[in-house]
């Protein structure tokens, strides 16, 4: 075997090895890179439906700032008062 041929045989090998670590590692990280994409999924669904909720509560404390009615209606549900003269008939569920 001469010189040449040998030196082309090690390059080769050595290119080869240096291929695989390197799709190793790139198969690697494009798993780290496919699961964070998948978080992030998550998290912008969870952070789309916080938003909603703080715009519906924000609604929702203008309404009792501004609205009396709405003050009524939520404290006749939520706290259970009745005006003066009135029944109110509680149902078990």
């Amino acid at each position: 075997m001469s010189l040449s041929r040998f030196t082309n045989l090690l390059f080769a090998l050595l290119f080869i090895g240096a291929g695989l670590f390197a799709a190793v590692f790139l198969y690697r990280d494009y798993q780290h890179y496919d699961n964070l994409r998948s978080e992030n999924t998550v998290l912008a669904k969870r952070h789309e439906a916080l938003k909603q909720e703080s715009a519906r509560r924000e609604d929702e404390v203008e309404k009792l700032k501004n609205d009396p009615e709405f003050i009524e209606r939520a404290i006749r549900t939520k706290l259970n008062y009745a005006k003066e003269k009135e029944v109110i008939f509680r149902f078990e569920r």
